[in-house]
């Protein structure tokens, strides 16, 4: 029995992700400024390369969660 789901949390960041990257599209066509330039750089810019670390971490953790979890099940549950 799993104890802690990860994976619904990665897939909502990626959802969440691709979103703002559609509306930032949308709205980069039409605010073409230097604040929209500036926008971009400082607070979008690093984003894909932040998920990919965030979405690489918790992948990480997942898999030492089921490890944890497989070497403290009961042994008598499985007969």
């Amino acid at each position: 029995m799993r104890h802690c789901d990860l994976s619904s949390g990665l897939g909502r960041l990626k959802h969440a992700a691709a979103e703002l990257r559609e509306a930032w599209l949308a709205a980069k066509s039409h605010w073409t400024d230097q604040v929209s330039r500036d926008f971009e750089k400082n607070h979008l810019q690093h984003l894909p390369a932040d998920i990919t670390l965030a979405v690489a971490a918790v992948q990480e953790l997942s898999d030492v969660l089921e490890r944890a979890e497989k070497e403290l099940e009961d042994p008598q549950s499985a007969e």
